[in-house]
């Protein structure tokens, strides 16, 4: 199944935007959203096709706001879409403590499965909890069954022009890039650099 992991965010105020797709047309999605990981589902999910969003949540006012408008564009998506969707909201402490990242980190890679198709935006949240996702998708790459890490992206707000301008990044390749030397160091390469040279000059 199709897997997209977010955060949802804490911000007093969410504003809506067009994110403007950087090296990958799929991000298109032709209109303003709050959350960038719309962007990656409207690219990714086919007509009628079912997949889930797991957003990790802060119990507080700020996250339970900011998940119920997160669940209402993901309703708006589906009903164009024609898809059925199941929205996960795992809590974890407003903490960047190792105690609340290992344990969100743990209950992250209860979400995947064999076979996943994943999917995740670092957009929102503090950095230990995107690198808690992040170890949860590649976890389950390395340890489940068939599964492909498809598309990370990073929405980007330009502050300053008039009016402010977005961009929606696929970060993807970085991910990958990190899967290779994660190969490499195991296997022992004599000079793992050439071999990163050679693919990032590809």
């Amino acid at each position: 199944m199709k897997k997209f992991f977010t955060v949802v965010p804490l911000q007093q105020r969410l504003n809506k935007y067009y994110y403007e797709p950087v090296d990958n047309t799929r991000l298109d999605f032709g209109e303003k959203t709050a959350f960038p990981i719309l962007t990656a589902i409207n690219g990714y999910v086919r007509d009628g096709e079912k997949f889930t969003v797991i957003a990790p949540t802060v119990k507080n006012e700020a996250g339970a706001r900011n998940s119920q408008a997160l669940r209402e564009e993901l309703e708006s998506l589906a009903a164009k879409k024609g898809c059925e969707f199941t929205l996960e909201l795992p809590e974890y402490e407003e903490s960047s403590g190792i105690g609340a990242m290992t344990d969100i980190f743990r209950r992250l890679i209860e979400f995947t499965e064999d076979g996943d198709e994943m999917f995740s935006c670092m957009t929102y949240g503090s950095k230990p909890i995107s690198l808690a996702i992040q170890m949860a998708i590649q976890y389950a790459y390395r340890v489940r069954k068939n599964v492909t890490i498809d598309c990370i992206v990073y929405g980007e707000i330009r502050r300053g022009g008039e009016p402010d301008r977005a961009y929606v990044y696929d970060e993807t390749a970085l991910v990958k890039l990190d899967e290779v030397v994660h190969s490499l160091a195991e296997r022992r390469v004599e000079n793992p650099a050439a071999v990163i040279d050679a693919i990032l000059g590809l």
